[in-house]
């Protein structure tokens, strides 16, 4: 409710000329806890101030974790934080363009508008959560702490569905595993927004599964919309994916009221419920992004599948890739070594299962290529296929399992980036309702228990990889940036501008300038990796 709040009200207060100041947080904070009691007026008070409380507490420390670990990705230091910086400066997108923005700004930097185009074109709801943290906090990294709620929401919403289905144990594990996979936890301190996608996603999911059960559980609904809220506004393949989900789950809930013989009255509440949410979402909260994009290139998803947009796709694929379909594209990218393309173009497929040292380094990258769901992943993948096929007499009672697999393998099939695994978060429900199977019909301990261990390997790599560096780099980070407090230095950004507000919540005044030869600048991105 917080986070849909915030961009919800953000929003709003854009289009009568208010920007994101430092009082939005608080105030938003304020008016969810009052809306929460009022929803929850019926329940124990005592409950739901503790339940306030928690949130506080959750908000509080994620905020603290986010504002040390210093994010010193590419993506995070470039458009990432330009948004988030800008918007916490006074940049109101429904009115103007980022741009004209910067270019009336007084400081060194007014002229650095390379990343202009993203930040007005594309969705906005993550960078609109870290910006209302970055007012109140004066510091950019604190924006982070968005992903860690997020984490946490969706780990205790699953949770609480599966424990009445699996015994405690099965359903913490699972739920765990849900939230830190190889993409959430290589990406968790940055502000790469492909984790949000992929928790929100699987959030979604989740709901439509719930209701899919029981269709009249509101809970689930209001659920529901607050997590479609969120997640159409944070990237196009989220908005697309979850368009397709929900628009194949919903022919099955028609479906299933025809056999009642409710089909007219289902359809009459379902339009009544998504119109509105298409409203909400799409035209008031989505038109700094979709409405302004249709309206000037005539696009909503511009400045991609656009004939006249940015194609960041063709330069950063394996050569080979050109000359495939997207099912070999596919096949080479989850059965290879995993391979970021930096240092060379090869896909060399590899025995499921083995690893290599040289795998090591890329598996712990923010944006793995080829293999990037895990070093493990397409032995886990050939292990998920075959327990989908053994338990096939259970579908009857879980038969929403094979349909969720039927959607996820549409979209696997007909995307034709889907090799590029922070791009497919749906790719990673084969090993989550391999395990939920395992977990709920497995007869054979041991071997769900080796399966299990495997998925937690296949995390454990990225995770212990970027926490630790992550972690040791921040710590000669804040040094450096409290040793320069005060003072002006010369700086080199090479266009990561993400690190001029880095600088100035550090109250370090800079000059920016090409540097030749052996004269000093300052770029922390070049600590250890």
């Amino acid at each position: 409710m917080l986070l849909t709040n915030i961009v919800i009200g953000s929003t709003l207060l854009f289009f009568m000329k208010i920007s994101i100041t430092k009082f939005h947080l608080p105030i938003f904070i304020c008016i969810t806890g009052v809306l929460y009691f009022l929803l929850r007026k019926n329940e124990k008070k005592k409950d739901i101030f503790s339940s306030i409380l928690l949130s506080l507490g959750i908000l509080l420390l994620s905020i603290f974790i986010s504002t040390f670990m210093f994010d010193r990705s590419s993506d995070g230091n470039t458009y990432h934080k330009d948004a988030i910086g800008v918007l916490k400066e006074g940049f109101n997108p429904v009115y103007e363009s980022s741009s004209d923005f910067i270019k009336m700004r007084k400081d060194d930097s007014k002229n650095l508008t390379e990343y202009s185009i993203w930040i007005d074109h594309y969705a906005k709801a993550n960078w609109i959560i870290a910006a209302n943290f970055y007012s109140f906090t004066e510091n950019i990294e604190s924006g982070k702490a968005m992903n860690l709620i997020t984490i946490y929401i969706v780990f205790t919403i699953v949770f609480t569905g599966l424990v009445e289905i699996l015994d405690r144990k099965k359903a913490f594990l699972l739920s765990l595993l849900t939230v830190l996979n190889p993409i959430t936890v290589s990406q968790m301190f940055t502000y790469y927004n492909d984790q949000l996608v992929c928790l929100y996603l699987f959030l979604a999911v989740f709901y439509l599964l719930k209701l899919d059960q029981n269709i009249k559980d509101k809970d689930s609904w209001f659920g529901y919309i607050l997590t479609f809220i969120l997640l159409a506004n944070m990237k196009f393949n989220g908005l697309g994916y979850l368009l397709v989900f929900s628009f194949l789950f919903v022919c099955r809930y028609l479906y299933k009221a025809y056999k009642k013989k409710e089909l007219v009255l289902t359809f009459k509440k379902l339009c009544i419920l998504f119109i509105p949410l298409f409203v909400i979402s799409l035209v008031v909260v989505g038109y700094p992004t979709y409405i302004k994009n249709t309206i000037d290139h005539q696009n909503p998803f511009f400045p991609l599948y656009d004939e006249n947009g940015e194609d960041i796709i063709t330069l950063q694929q394996p050569k080979k890739f050109l000359h495939m379909n997207n099912l070999g594209k596919l096949f080479y990218a989850t059965f290879s070594k995993a391979n970021n393309l930096r240092d060379n173009d090869d896909t060399n497929l590899k025995i499921p299962f083995t690893i290599y040292k040289e795998e090591l380094t890329p598996a712990m990258s923010n944006d793995l290529r080829i293999s990037g769901w895990g070093i493990f992943f397409s032995g886990l993948l050939i292990i998920s296929i075959v327990i989908f096929i053994k338990n096939y007499k259970n579908y009857k009672q879980d038969s929403f399992i094979l349909y969720t697999l039927f959607i996820t393998t549409i979209l696997l099939l007909l995307m034709s980036e889907s090799w590029w695994a922070r791009y497919t978060p749906h790719f990673y429900l084969f090993i989550l309702l391999s395990l939920y199977l395992l977990f709920r019909y497995g007869k054979r301990k041991a071997l769900t228990n080796l399966y299990t261990i495997l998925i937690i390997m296949n995390t454990l790599i990225p995770f212990l990889g970027n926490t630790y560096y992550t972690f040791k780099n921040s710590i000669q980070i804040h040094h450096d940036l409290k040793q320069l407090s005060h003072q002006t230095i010369i700086v080199n950004i090479k266009g990561m501008n993400g690190v001029l507000y880095n600088l100035k919540d550090y109250h370090i005044k800079y000059q920016l300038q090409d540097i030749n030869g052996s004269e000093l600048y300052y770029h922390y991105l070049e600590y250890q990796e």
